[in-house]
């Protein structure tokens, strides 16, 4: 098994990927993209949850595993919020 470390080169491969699937390759359709596929790391995280709360047989480590992707995910879609709120509050607050 093959762990790949934290950094942007996951983002990266995500955004290649989705470069050919997306419409115009804009930066509105990679932000969408990237929103459904946090949504479904959530989501994949809640099914493991439920499945281990009605006693199905699932190795701990894959649960904290997919727990922990769901929740990195999550930080890095907030960190790319804030980022945008940042430069826009800056673009607002210049003089024409």
């Amino acid at each position: 098994m093959e762990i790949n470390g934290l950094s942007l080169q996951g983002f990266r491969a995500f955004v290649e990927e989705k470069e050919g699937k997306v419409k115009g390759s804009d930066f509105a359709g990679i932000l969408e993209e990237f929103i459904k596929w946090v949504n479904s790391q959530q989501k994949q995280s809640k099914e493991i949850r439920e499945a281990v709360l009605s006693g199905e047989d699932i190795p701990l480590h894959r649960m904290v595993v997919e727990f922990e992707k769901a929740g990195v995910a999550l930080n890095l879609l907030i960190e790319i919020r804030n980022r945008l709120l940042e430069g826009f509050q800056e673009l607002m607050r210049m003089q024409v």
